[in-house]
C-alpha cells in the first residue's frame, strides 16, 4: 500500500480542529473478538464463511447478515452484541492510542469517537483505561439512524461542537475536521460528509483487510501507528 504521510502536507498541519477515531479496530485492539462472534453465529446457522467475507459484508454494516443468509437477523445481531459486552474485559487499545488522545488535548483539539458499536460496548473500556476525560463526544450506534458509510455520525459530531455556526461558514468547519478509521467505511463516511480522512492500517489489521481494497478508497493519509499523527498537528 501507497502511504501518504502527515509530514508530506506540514504547510496545512495545524487546521485540523476536530479529530474523529472509529472505535473497533481502531483505538481499540477488537477485530479478532467480532471475527470469533460473527463465525460462531453463523456457524449455529449452518452458513460458512472465509474472514475476508465476513470482514467485508458484516463488519460495521449491521444489515450485512441477511446478505449470508441468515433468517433470523434481529436475532442475530442481539447474540452479537451480547457477545460484545461478555467480553469488554478482553478489549485492549491498540498501540499509542492513550498517548495520542493525551496529546490531542494538550494540543487543545476536540475529540470524537464515531463508532458502529453500542455506547455499552465502549464506555466501560474507556473507563477501565482512564481515558473518558479525554474524549470530548461520541457517536454510537445508539445515537444514529443511518450507519456508516452514511455521514450522519460526523454531522451529529460537528453540530454538537458547534451548533451555531453560520451557514457560510460550513466549509470552513469541514476543513478543520479529519476522521481516523481502519475500514473502508470509516474513510466513506468521512469522504461523503466532506472531510479529510485517514486509514489506520497497522500490520496486524492485514489479517481483516485486504491492502489493495483498502487503497481503492482513496483515503487521504495512511499510518501505520497513531503516533504519525503528531506530525499532522505540527
Amino acid at each position: 500500500m501507497r502511504e501518504k504521510r502527515f509530514r508530506r502536507k506540514s504547510a496545512g498541519a495545524g487546521k485540523y480542529t476536530y479529530i474523529f477515531f472509529d472505535w473497533d479496530g481502531c483505538l481499540a485492539d477488537t477485530l479478532g473478538i467480532w471475527m470469533e462472534l460473527y463465525k460462531r453465529s453463523l456457524s449455529k446457522r449452518a452458513i460458512q464463511a472465509e474472514e475476508q467475507a465476513i470482514v467485508r459484508e458484516l463488519f460495521n454494516d449491521w444489515s450485512g447478515p441477511a446478505r449470508f443468509g441468515v433468517q433470523d437477523v434481529e436475532a442475530f445481531g442481539r447474540e452479537i452484541i451480547g457477545g460484545l459486552e461478555d467480553r469488554i474485559a478482553e478489549v485492549t487499545l491498540n498501540v499509542n492510542a492513550r498517548r495520542i488522545l493525551e496529546r490531542l488535548q494538550e494540543a487543545n483539539k476536540t475529540t470524537a469517537i464515531l463508532t458502529g458499536s453500542k455506547r455499552s460496548f465502549v464506555q466501560p473500556v474507556l473507563a477501565r483505561e482512564g481515558i473518558d476525560p479525554l474524549v470530548d463526544l461520541i457517536v454510537s450506534l445508539d445515537d444514529v439512524m443511518h450507519h456508516k458509510p452514511h455521514p450522519e455520525a460526523v454531522e451529529k459530531a460537528l453540530e454538537n461542537f458547534d451548533p451555531v455556526l453560520a451557514r457560510g461558514e460550513r466549509s470552513k468547519r469541514l476543513e478543520q475536521a479529519i476522521m481516523v478509521g481502519d475500514s473502508s467505511k470509516d474513510i466513506e463516511m468521512g469522504k461523503n460528509a466532506g472531510i479529510a480522512t485517514v486509514l489506520y492500517f497497522p500490520d496486524k489489521n492485514r489479517r481483516f483487510y485486504d491492502p489493495e481494497w483498502l487503497e481503492s478508497c482513496r483515503p487521504d493519509f495512511v499510518i501505520r501507528d497513531f503516533w504519525e499523527l503528531v506530525d499532522m498537528l505540527g
